[in-house]
């Protein structure tokens, strides 16, 4: 994918953003645990939110430092650019429209969720639409894409039905019962198979 010059900046910029963001998250999230440390860190990668972060972490260093490696490569697919963008916009738009509500976070904690939740999902869209060419995707691009939510959510189920503890309301099968939650698993697929095609519309007008 050619990126224009000043992308460099932006990809110093976002692995820093994203890095602190989740660091401070953790650091917060260990200074209130009430378990051990192991299992407070294994919860704390275990929410979508989390996990998306450190991949736009990851993949803005690894387009700052490493863009020759295999990975780099990897994330310099403008394929890959899109699915991690949909990622991180559903992450903001689920927790802003259905979660931001429910719970009340107050200093450090609330730089890190407004970094995690907004600030983030508006950095890489900003990114992606101004700062890549947009390559023209075809609509069966949008599939693949799924995997990663779909690998979330049977990783959240399993592990939920061991610990008896899940990340998010909707889909708490002890409170909802597993037809509630796959209802409402399904809507969530479809917001991100509706961002995917709306992604992928906007690649090929681009390209007309």
């Amino acid at each position: 994918m050619k990126e224009k010059k000043s992308a460099s900046g932006i990809y110093i910029f976002g692995s820093l953003i994203s890095i602190i963001a989740v660091g401070l998250q953790l650091w917060v999230t260990l200074n209130n645990r009430e378990v051990s440390i192991l299992h407070t860190i294994i919860r704390f990668f275990s929410y979508f939110t989390i996990l998306t972060n450190s991949l736009v972490a990851i993949y803005f260093t690894c387009l700052w430092l490493f863009p020759a490696t295999k990975l780099g490569l990897f994330f310099n697919k403008f394929s890959t650019t899109t699915a991690i963008t949909v990622y991180i916009l559903v992450v903001g738009i689920i927790y802003n429209l259905l979660l931001r509500n429910i719970w009340t976070v107050t200093g450090w904690g609330k730089v890190a969720d407004e970094l995690l939740h907004s600030f983030i999902p508006v950095y890489f869209l900003v990114y992606w639409l101004f700062f890549t060419d947009r390559k023209k995707l075809e609509w069966n691009d949008a599939l693949p894409w799924l995997y990663y939510p779909l690998a979330y959510l049977i990783y959240t189920l399993i592990r939920g039905s061991i610990t008896h503890t899940y990340p998010y309301p909707f889909i708490n099968v002890i409170k909802l019962g597993y037809q509630q939650t796959l209802i409402n698993c399904l809507g969530v697929g479809v917001v991100f198979y509706g961002l995917f095609l709306l992604m992928i519309a906007i690649s090929k007008k681009n390209n007309a």
